[in-house]
C-alpha cells in the first residue's frame, strides 16, 4: 500500500525534517522546487512554497556564504563565522565555501566585463546593483507630506532612455508603449522576482491609501457630506508631496492609478479626475530622473483625457499582461495576481462583464501556486460575487464555506493571512448582495469584512464608512433597532474622526471642487498644490 503524503504544519513536524531539508537545500545544492519534489516523492511530506521560504528565513539558511566568510572557511578559520552553523558537517561547509568563492569570482569577472565592453552583450544574470536606487521601506510609505532628501532624489540613468522614444501616433499608443517599456525594464532588472516582493511594501501601501482616500471621499460626497469628502480628497493629494510615493517598482501601480482615476471619473467627478492626472504627471517630473522609464510612463498620465480612461483601461490591462506573460515563467504567481486584480477592477465597472480571459479555474490556481495559496481564496470570493450578480445564491454558501476552510488551513500553515485583501473580498460580496436585496446574506458578508479590515484604521476609513452606512440601512429595513443604533453610532464616530483640522481649510477645498459632482465651470480656474512644493499650484 502506498504511503500517504503528510503535510508539514506544526513546529515539531518541521523540526523533525529540518536536517533532511538542510542537507538537500544547502549541502547538495538543490533548488527549492527540487527539494520540495524530493521531500514529497521520497519522504512523503509536503508543504507550500511559502511555508518552505518562511522556514528558510526562520532558520537563517543561506546557499552561499559572503565572500569574506567563504575565504575564512577555505583558509580553515571556521570558528569566526556564524554561517558555518547551518552546515551539517565541516567538510560540507568547505565545499559550500568553495562554491561560494567560485560564484563570487564569476560574478566579479562578469561585472568587470560589462563595465569595459564597448559592445552590447547577451543578457546574463544581474550582477550589478540596481540601475535605479530604490529607497527602502520606511516610515515614509504613507500618503503624507515627506521632505525630499538627497538620497531619495538620487536616481541613476537607465541604459535605455525611454523618453527619447516618441511615437508619431496619439497619446493612447504612447501610453501603451510606455507601459510595455516599464514592464520590460522591471522584468529585466528582476524587480518582480518572488524573493524580492517585500521591497514593494511601500508601493503597495501607497496604492491602497490613495484608493482608500479617494473612495471614502466619493462615498461621503454621495451621502451629502461634502465637507468631509473634501478632507479625504485633500489627504489623497497630500501624498503627491512625497518623493517616495510611487518610486517602488510595485507591479500594480500604473494600472491601479489608471483604475482609481477612472473610478473617480465614472462616479461623476470629472474635474477631480483631471486634477489627479495632472498631479501624477507633476510628481513624476519633480521626483524622477529624465531617463527613468517610470517618469516617462507616469508623465503620460497628464496628457490623457478623462473621457478616454475607461476604454484605455481595457487596452492597458491586456498590454501589461501580454508583456508580463512573455517575460516570466508560465507558473509564476504574479500572473495570477495580475489576473485577479484586473478581474476585480473590471467587475467594478460592470458586474456582467466577460471575464473568460482573466478568471482561471481553482484547480489551475492550486496546481500552479500549491494547495495552500492565497489566490484561490480571492478567486473563490470573486466567483461568489459573480454568482450573486447573476441572481444565483445557491452555490454561494458552499463557496464561502470553502473560503473559510482554506483560510483556516492557510493560517495553520503560514501563521498569517492578508487580512486586508480578504476583508475587501467579503466587502465586495456584501455590496453585491445588498444591491440584490439579500440583506441577511449581505449583513453576514459585511460583518466578516468588518472583522478583517478593522485593525488598520489608516487604510480602512473608506471601507468602514461604507460598511456602517450599509448596515444602518439594512438594520432599518429589517426593523433591527439594536443593530441600527450600534452601526449608526459607529458611523458617527468614524465621520467625526475624519473631519478636517479647520473649517477654513475645508471651505477652501470646497471651493476647489465646487459646483456639481466633478463639474468645473468653463473658463474657471481651480488651484491645488503640486508635488514638490506646497507653494506651487496648478490651475485647470
Amino acid at each position: 500500500m502506498e504511503q500517504k503524503i503528510s503535510k508539514l504544519t506544526t513546529k515539531e513536524d518541521w523540526g523533525k525534517w529540518r536536517t533532511v531539508f538542510t542537507q538537500l537545500y544547502i549541502d547538495q545544492d538543490h533548488t527549492l522546487p527540487e527539494v520540495m519534489k524530493i521531500m514529497e516523492d521520497k519522504h512523503k511530506v509536503c508543504a507550500s512554497l511559502k511555508s518552505y521560504k518562511n522556514k528558510i528565513k526562520e532558520w537563517d539558511l543561506r546557499k552561499y556564504f559572503k565572500a569574506d566568510e567563504a575565504q575564512q572557511i577555505v583558509n580553515g578559520d571556521m570558528s569566526t563565522t556564524r554561517a558555518i552553523r547551518t552546515a551539517s558537517d565541516p567538510e560540507e561547509a568547505r565545499k559550500r565555501a568553495a562554491r561560494s568563492l567560485k560564484r563570487h569570482t564569476a560574478r566579479q569577472r562578469n561585472r568587470e566585463a560589462n563595465q569595459t565592453s564597448p559592445e552590447p552583450s547577451e543578457p546574463s544574470e544581474p550582477s550589478t546593483p540596481p540601475l535605479v536606487m530604490s529607497s527602502p521601506v520606511d516610515a515614509c510609505d504613507t500618503l503624507t507630506l515627506c521632505s525630499p532628501s538627497a538620497g531619495a532624489l538620487s536616481v541613476l540613468s537607465s541604459p535605455i532612455t525611454i523618453e527619447s522614444i516618441r511615437l508619431p501616433t496619439g497619446i493612447t499608443e504612447q501610453f501603451l508603449f510606455n507601459l510595455r517599456a516599464w514592464t520590460h525594464e522591471a522584468c529585466s532588472r528582476g524587480e518582480w522576482d518572488v524573493q524580492l516582493s517585500a521591497r514593494h511594501q511601500s508601493g503597495r501601501r501607497a496604492s491602497r491609501l490613495l484608493s482608500s482616500y479617494l473612495t471614502s471621499g466619493i462615498t461621503l460626497f454621495e451621502n451629502g457630506k461634502q465637507h468631509l469628502a473634501f478632507g479625504h480628497w485633500q489627504r489623497a493629494f497630500d501624498g503627491f508631496q512625497s518623493p517616495n510615493l510611487f518610486k517602488s517598482w510595485y507591479h500594480d501601480i500604473p494600472m491601479r492609478l489608471l483604475f482609481e482615476v477612472g473610478r473617480v471619473a465614472h462616479s461623476g467627478h470629472h474635474g477631480l479626475a483631471a486634477i489627479l492626472l495632472k498631479s501624477i504627471k507633476n510628481w513624476a517630473l519633480t521626483f524622477l530622473d529624465e531617463s527613468d522609464c517610470r517618469r516617462a510612463l507616469f508623465a503620460t498620465f497628464g496628457e490623457l483625457e478623462v473621457g478616454q480612461l475607461r476604454d484605455l483601461y481595457d487596452r492597458a490591462a491586456k498590454c501589461m499582461f501580454k508583456g508580463l506573460e512573455a517575460r516570466v515563467d508560465k507558473q509564476n504567481h504574479l500572473l495570477y495576481e495580475v489576473r485577479l486584480n484586473r478581474a476585480l477592477d473590471m467587475l467594478w465597472y460592470d458586474a456582467d462583464t466577460d471575464l473568460s480571459d482573466w478568471l482561471p479555474q481553482t484547480g489551475e490556481v492550486d496546481q500552479a501556486c500549491g494547495p495552500n495559496n492565497y489566490y484561490s481564496v480571492y478567486f473563490l470570493l470573486l466567483e461568489a460575487y459573480r454568482l450573486v450578480a447573476h441572481g444565483s445564491q445557491a452555490d454561494v454558501d458552499d463557496i464561502c464555506q470553502q473560503v473559510e476552510k482554506r483560510l483556516r488551513e492557510l493560517k495553520e500553515a503560514d501563521g498569517h493571512i492578508d487580512a486586508w485583501r480578504v476583508g475587501l473580498g467579503y466587502r465586495r460580496l456584501g455590496r453585491q448582495q445588498f444591491i440584490k436585496g439579500r440583506y441577511g446574506d449581505a449583513r453576514r458578508s459585511y460583518n466578516t469584512a468588518f472583522k478583517y479590515v478593522r485593525n488598520d484604521p489608516q487604510l480602512s476609513d473608506a471601507v468602514l464608512i461604507e460598511i456602517c452606512q450599509r448596515q444602518v440601512s439594512m438594520a432599518s429595513a429589517m426593523h433591527d433597532e439594536e443593530d441600527e443604533i450600534l452601526w449608526r453610532e459607529m458611523l458617527t464616530r468614524l465621520e467625526q474622526q475624519t473631519k478636517t483640522q479647520g473649517d477654513g481649510d475645508a471651505i477652501q477645498r470646497a471651493s476647489t471642487f465646487s459646483h456639481s459632482p466633478g463639474y468645473i465651470e468653463p473658463n474657471s480656474e481651480i488651484a491645488l498644490p503640486l508635488a514638490g512644493s506646497p507653494k506651487r499650484a496648478m490651475t485647470l
